[in-house]
């Protein structure tokens, strides 16, 4: 049974007025997948068993790897729709980086590849394998995409018909995630030498024998012939007998090493309490989930471990469905050491890279949390420490009360707001401490935070001993629907440029002020400004 489409939970922001954004995605291959199983998830793995010497590269928090997206009408590789470049690159702050590799360095494989591979995941003849692969197969220069022929996975045991198709002529695709239904714009990708083919998120299930096969057209080599796989031998390889029994740990790695190769798969099978550890690497596609308690989403490392993909108001409308990563009804919830990017370039919408609805008690830390428009959208009582935030047009927003510590709030490519606060009369909204604003080289005129007083007149926004960077305009706030009255409250304290000298103040907007050092003192305790709970 279809699962019902998401509804905005929160009101939605309109677009930035000063672009409009630009036409529907690109369109893209997509695929059928017309017998369910388990509900699990197959972001894209850049992990991939290979011959000695392969150099790992580890991504950058500002200038993360991408990977080029090959559009269903051309099978050529370089500008990126719907992800880093396009017809905004120069707008959205983000250089284009030269393609690294993202490989892991294990043994060489014991098993023979196809020629012309240098590797390939999963393995032939693997065994025991996570349900939920990405097909990936490295080459030895970069190949591109076609826009026809399909991918086909099998059930050895039943072939009459694949299990999953990926076809590249097609440009209409939805999935079930978390229980609601999305709208995708992305299943294939080159990433360097990389081909990477996401599956539907149920994955593959347990216990069984898969075959694939790959379809003249789909993938051209460097040479400029096609790579095929015809038979039901080549690619081979069985999946795990069934789910782990214990889910008070799991582990995600790309290699396979895991009891889970996407993240997706693992927040299905979580319980309270669950952590999830996740390997280095770059993991494409849509993460959703609501009603967790006590789940630890922990990367190896926030500069080596990326979460990545596509997701905005023009995919998928509303709130609660925009979101790269999107959860509801939450508590005590964890995400650290991770990266967590959303491709959407600049004007394709609102696309939250990180939305966090109803979520008490939640921490993320040790961090970078990278969209253009609206990055964050935070709901109820979360705590960052040690973060980069980065975006540019109300990309930190929402209604919850939220504690920035040690955070890095970066705004790319042009000058817009960086706050937005909704919160009602007497209740907390945003507040930054020891914090420091940057940019990219050559903004001016940023603003530190913006309300509609007509509909928000209590909107809280606090700035203590924080580094402001000459981005900034003077005076500092915007204030729409009226003037700024008493229960605004958009405050500093100790505003200081990147040299420790104070900030002239002067020209602030009337109607925000300047704290004295008690006041600040009470925005600089957590567990004051959360009501009891201290993170």
């Amino acid at each position: 049974m279809p699962s019902p489409a998401l509804a905005p939970s929160v009101a939605p922001r309109a677009p930035d007025s000063a672009s409009p954004p630009p036409g529907p995605p690109a369109p893209s291959p997509s695929f059928t997948n017309p017998e369910p199983q388990l509900p699990t998830n197959a972001p894209a793995p850049t992990i991939l068993p290979s011959a000695p010497n392969s150099t790992p590269s580890a991504p950058s928090p500002v200038t993360p790897s991408t990977p080029s997206v090959a559009p269903s009408t051309s099978a050529t590789v370089g500008p990126q729709p719907e992800g880093i470049g396009g017809a905004e690159s120069a707008d959205a702050g983000y250089s284009e980086p030269t393609p690294t590799p993202s490989l892991s360095e294990p043994p060489a494989p014991s098993v023979p590849l196809p020629v012309g591979l240098d590797a390939m995941f999963p393995l032939p003849g693997a065994t025991d394998l996570c349900p939920d692969p990405a097909l990936h197969l490295q080459f030895p220069e970069t190949p591109t995409l076609g826009s026809s022929g399909k991918v086909s996975i099998f059930d050895a045991d039943d072939p009459s018909s694949p299990v999953v198709t990926i076809d590249l002529s097609q440009s209409v695709l939805s999935d079930t995630i978390g229980g609601a239904t999305f709208k995708l714009s992305r299943v294939a990708y080159v990433d360097g030498k990389e081909v990477i083919f996401t599956l539907p998120s149920r994955g593959l299930g347990y216990g069984k024998t898969f075959y694939v096969t790959i379809a003249q057209g789909v993938i051209k080599q460097a040479g400029g012939q096609d790579f095929v796989i015809d038979d039901s031998d080549t690619w081979r390889f069985s999946t795990a007998s069934g789910a782990p029994a214990d889910t008070g740990e799991l582990r995600v790695a790309l290699d396979g090493t895991g009891q889970f190769c996407g993240v997706q798969s693992a927040i299905d099978a979580a319980q309270d309490d669950t952590t999830i550890s996740i390997g280095a690497g770059n993991y494409y596609g849509i993460i959703y989930f609501k009603g967790k308690r006590g789940l630890t989403l922990s990367g190896d490392d926030r500069d080596t471990t990326a979460l990545k993909g596509i997701n905005n108001d023009k995919l998928n409308s509303g709130t609660r469905a925009r979101a790269l990563i999107g959860s509801e009804n939450v508590s005590n919830l964890v995400v650290e050491n991770l990266t967590i990017e959303n491709l959407t370039p600049q004007d394709g919408s609102q696309a939250e890279a990180l939305a966090l609805l109803s979520c008490d008690q939640c921490i993320v830390k040790n961090s970078n949390i990278l969209s253009l428009q609206d990055t964050l959208l935070w709901q109820g009582r979360i705590y960052a420490d040690n973060c980069y935030i980065a975006g540019n047009v109300d990309y930190i927003w929402g209604t919850g009360s939220v504690y920035f510590n040690a955070c890095e709030i970066h705004t790319l490519g042009r000058k817009g707001y960086n706050v937005q606060a909704r919160n009602a009369a007497g209740k907390h909204g945003y507040v930054f401490v020891d914090s420091k604003l940057t940019s990219d080289p050559g903004i001016t005129g940023d603003i530190l935070a913006r309300i509609d007083v007509s509909q928000y007149p209590a909107s809280e926004v606090a700035y203590i001993d924080c580094e402001i960077g000459p981005h900034i305009s003077s005076a500092g706030w915007v204030v729409t629907g009226g003037s700024a009255g008493g229960s605004l409250r958009f405050v500093e304290y100790g505003s200081h440029d990147p040299s420790g000298n104070a900030i002239d103040t002067s020209q602030r907007l009337s109607g925000s002020r300047q704290l004295s050092s008690d006041e600040a003192d009470a925005y600089r305790d957590p567990a004051q400004f959360f009501d009891g709970w201290s993170p």
